[in-house]
């Protein structure tokens, strides 16, 4: 009789840990599913690596530093290809400026979002398109 209830004393007492548990709530494991809500700015620093002209749809640009986001395209063939469309600025010595006012060779800071989600499934070999929300000359590279 004595080992029936040290057995059921210590049965009982590894039951509560078990039942005190907090519930996991259904959510899943594994990595979180992508909505592709969420929007990031990459910023991509560089030199111009062809001379535009005048109705140009994209720019050509050698990447030499990036924020977070833009890793992707560092190391990713050079020189990249950036998109540009009609609400896309352009900013030289602080004043507005057109796609055809840029030099090549030029340094270039190059902004616009994308999807983190993107982002997140890419790998170097193949980015998504950046379409560019602005563009800053630096003016020639040293």
């Amino acid at each position: 009789m004595k080992k029936l209830i040290t057995l059921m004393l210590a049965a009982a007492l590894l039951a509560v840990p078990a039942a005190t548990a907090a519930p996991t709530k259904g959510k899943p494991s594994g990595p979180k599913p992508c909505h592709g809500k969420a929007k990031v700015m990459v910023v991509l620093k560089g030199t111009l690596a062809n001379q535009p002209v005048a109705g140009d749809t994209s720019l050509q640009l050698t990447v030499l530093h990036t924020n977070r986001w833009g890793r992707g395209y560092k190391q990713a063939s050079q020189p990249v290809t950036i998109n540009v469309a009609g609400n896309t600025r352009f900013v030289k010595n602080g004043q507005p400026t057109t796609i055809d006012q840029l030099t090549l060779n030029d340094t270039l800071v190059v902004k616009g979002k994308l999807s983190r989600c993107d982002l997140r499934d890419a790998n170097p070999a193949s980015m998504p398109a950046l379409t560019a929300k602005m563009v800053v000359d630096q003016g020639p590279s040293s």
